[in-house]
Order: C-alpha cells, then structure tokens, then sequence
C-alpha cells in the first residue's frame, strides 16, 4: 500500500503541471481527480515498481497530452460530420479527410510512442499499459452506466472495472415470475 501511494505521489506532482493549464477551476478539480485515479488505476494494472513510475510517467504525459489533442481533432471532425446533416461533397469530404488524418494521428503517437515507452519499460509493462488504458475506458463507462458518470470513483466498488452494471448491480426484476406479478397487482 506504501508502494503505490508513493507511485500515485510521484505520478500527481508530474500531472500537476499538465492539469494547472485548464482555465475554469471546477474543470480543473474534475481534470485532476479523474488523472488521480487514472494513475492509481495504471499503476495498479501494471505492477509499477518506485523506480519505474519516476522514468514512466513524465513520458506517459507527453504520449497523453498528444494523444488527447489528435483525439480532440478527431472528435471535432466526427462533430462536424453528425451535426451538419447538409454538408455539400467538398465539406464532407475536408471533413472525413481531417477525421482521417487524426485517426491516423493517434496510431502514429501510439506506435511512436511504444518505442519510447520500451526504453523506460519492460515490454510487458508496455503491453499493460495498452490493456490498462483500455481497462480504465470500460471501467468508465461502467461506472457511468451505473450513475456515477461525473461523481468521481465509485468508493469500494468490489465489482471494479468489469463489474456488470456497476456497484448496484444488475437493474430490473431478476425473473418473468417477478414480472407477472406486477403487472396482475
């Protein structure tokens, strides 16, 4: 336990510079709270030692930052596409080519940065990272299935990132029998 929060400790200072670029302050609050959990949640999954989170973490935040950026692009692309149902051919087309082009972007970072990521890392702690950051995307959005989308972690959540639907569990009648019973009342 003295291990990772030594890990976190040293992985939140480096992010503080990263999370102090926000300009509103409960964005900033939010910023930090999710990249708090972030690092515990990679960290964990990948088994980081003291020694390899000092090396690990300023170049996960520079892979980070880019990979955010390309992804924003992406986003805004995509976001041009779905909301303007009447774009001529020349507009959709700038616009699936810009999508295209940060798409192509963050495969980029991640193989550019895989190399970097090996000279600071085991290969398999690489490979960890990679199924870490996907573990922490579903971890996400389970929790906010579940209702605690923007509330920050689900405390104690035994289910963790897989759980089925979150800390409440399954929502519904368990059975058909349930289900009849109500609607003949």
């Amino acid at each position: 336990m003295k291990k990772l929060m030594t890990i976190c400790l040293l992985a939140a200072i480096s992010l503080g510079a990263f999370a102090q670029e926000k300009e509103c302050p409960k964005h900033e609050k939010m910023q930090e709270k999710f990249q708090a959990e972030k690092v515990a949640f990679l960290t964990n999954e990948m088994d980081l030692t003291v020694e390899e989170a000092q090396v690990f973490w300023p170049v996960y935040n520079e892979y980070s930052k880019a990979a955010d950026e390309a992804h924003r692009a992406a986003m805004t692309a995509l976001d041009k596409i779905r909301k303007n149902k009447e774009l001529s051919d020349d507009e959709a087309s700038a616009a699936i080519a810009s999508l295209v082009a940060a798409r192509q972007q963050e495969t980029a970072l991640m193989a550019e940065y895989t190399e970097k990521f090996k000279k600071v890392l085991p290969m398999k702690k690489v490979a960890a990272l990679f199924a870490a950051e996907e573990g922490f995307r579903q971890h996400l959005f389970s929790r906010f299935k579940a209702g605690n989308g923007h509330n920050g972690p689900v405390p104690n959540d035994p289910q963790g990132p897989k759980g089925p639907k979150g800390p409440k569990g399954p929502k519904g009648p368990k059975d058909s029998k349930e289900v009849k019973d109500k609607t003949q009342k």
